[in-house]
């Protein structure tokens, strides 16, 4: 797993454009036994955390079609958004920085349904979004896959407002 862990970020640091030999959810989804004598648990929690955490980032900032594993999409509204809640867990994302940022996308949200588009975030800064972790924070798995939905809706709307307005730009 390590081996894999770093290949995928040194493939991002040197952006090589390649498909990453370890997804974020795999390195979430990975357990190891204690061993008397081993490595520092605590360390190691920490490194896959961060490790995840940038290659989340990485994954969800990928043009939809190059996202692994590729999932059918379904918008998300400014309603869903607005009464999301999300799983409290012992170490998790930090809860205000995730609130804070989740009602700027909801305003962003509601902007465009309203068809009166003043964004307070864009497409790329969703997706690039990484929060501080911390202890009693919300599921970052949870989290990520709104953001994941939160990004592609707002591309949509963007695209639109693009080719509706003329401008090329979206505002």
């Amino acid at each position: 797993m390590r081996r894999r862990v770093v290949a995928s970020l040194l493939a991002i640091e040197r952006n090589l454009g390649e498909t990453l030999p370890v997804t974020s959810e795999e390195i979430r989804s990975v357990g190891f036994p204690w061993v008397t004598g081993g490595y520092d648990y605590e360390e190691v929690d920490d490194f896959l955390e961060r490790s995840a955490r940038i290659i989340s980032a990485y994954e969800r900032s990928l043009p939809i079609t190059e996202q692994i594993p590729a999932k059918p999409f379904t918008p998300l509204s400014s309603d869903e958004t607005a009464g999301v809640a999300f799983t409290v867990v012992f170490r998790g994302y930090n809860l205000k920085e995730v609130d804070r940022f989740i009602n700027r996308v909801s305003g962003t949200l509601y902007a465009y349904e309203t068809g009166r588009p003043s964004p307070l975030v864009d497409a790329s800064e969703v997706a690039r979004r990484i929060f501080a972790i911390s202890m009693r924070g919300y599921a970052e798995q949870e989290v990520d896959e709104l953001l994941d939905r939160a990004a592609e809706t707002i591309s949509r709307f963007e695209s639109d407002f693009r080719r509706q307005s003329g401008t090329g730009t979206g505002f």
